[in-house]
């Protein structure tokens, strides 16, 4: 009896829409902010909303309360020092 053929990594992707490309779609994401993990509407990053996009030093933009700014800003330096992920809070609504 022969094996089934494996997706590989790439098709998998391809096929679930994963990969970086999908989770920097601003207009389908499900956005939590990085500091305090609060569920982030779209309608908040629009003009002097209550959110906004930082950007770290490799180019990812992370979502963030305008309140937790200074939070977020620390996260996303130790995230450019290290190389390591942003240690992002736990999301809820």
């Amino acid at each position: 009896m022969k094996r089934e053929r494996r997706l590989t990594k790439r098709e998998r992707k391809a096929l679930t829409g994963g990969g970086p490309q999908h989770q920097h779609n601003h207009e389908e994401a499900h956005i939590h902010c990085i500091s305090c993990g609060r569920h982030l509407d779209h309608e908040e990053f629009e003009g002097v909303g209550t959110a906004r996009w930082l950007r770290c030093d490799h180019g990812t933009e992370f979502p963030s309360c305008t309140a937790c700014e200074a939070s977020s800003r620390v996260l996303i330096e130790a995230h450019d020092r290290s190389g390591q992920p942003v240690k992002s809070a736990a999301a809820w609504h």
